[in-house]
C-alpha cells in the first residue's frame, strides 16, 4: 500500500487581474436606471393621490362653510326686509296668515329678570 501523493504547486491568484465585464456593467446600469425611473413614477403617482385627497377634504370643508354662509345670508336678507318694511309684514300676517293684532287686554309685557349677585359663601352656581 504504497500511495504516492502528488503535491500540486499553489497558484498565486494575486497576480491575476480580473477584467471588468462591460456587458454586465451596462446591464447593471440599465437595471438601476429602470428601477429609478419606476421609483420616480411611483412617487409621482403617490403625490398626486395625496394631493387629490387633500383637495377633496378642503373642498368638503369649503362646501360646508359656504352652506353656513348662505344660511346666514338668507337670515340677514330676511332681517333686512323686515326692518325696511314692517307694515308689509303686518299686512302679510293679517291677510295671508289670518293673524290678529293684540289688544291691550291680551298683550303681556315681559320684563327681564336681573340676576342678583351671589354671596361669597355660594360654591356653585348655574
Amino acid at each position: 500500500m504504497d500511495r504516492d501523493f502528488v503535491v500540486r504547486k499553489q497558484v498565486q491568484n494575486r497576480a491575476i487581474v480580473r477584467e471588468v465585464d462591460q456587458a454586465r456593467q451596462r446591464e447593471l446600469v440599465r437595471t438601476g436606471l429602470i428601477f429609478v425611473a419606476f421609483l420616480i413614477v411611483a412617487m409621482f403617482a403617490a403625490w398626486q393621490h395625496h394631493e387629490a385627497w387633500r383637495l377633496e377634504t378642503a373642498a368638503a370643508v369649503l362646501h360646508g362653510e359656504r352652506a353656513r354662509e348662505l344660511e346666514i345670508q338668507r337670515h340677514l336678507q330676511l332681517e333686512t326686509a323686515a326692518l325696511r318694511a314692517p307694515a308689509r309684514i303686518a299686512r302679510i300676517a293679517t291677510t295671508q296668515l289670518k293673524m290678529k293684532a293684540p289688544t291691550r287686554e291680551t298683550a303681556t309685557v315681559l320684563d327681564r329678570v336681573s340676576v342678583a349677585t351671589l354671596p361669597a359663601s355660594v360654591v356653585a352656581s348655574r
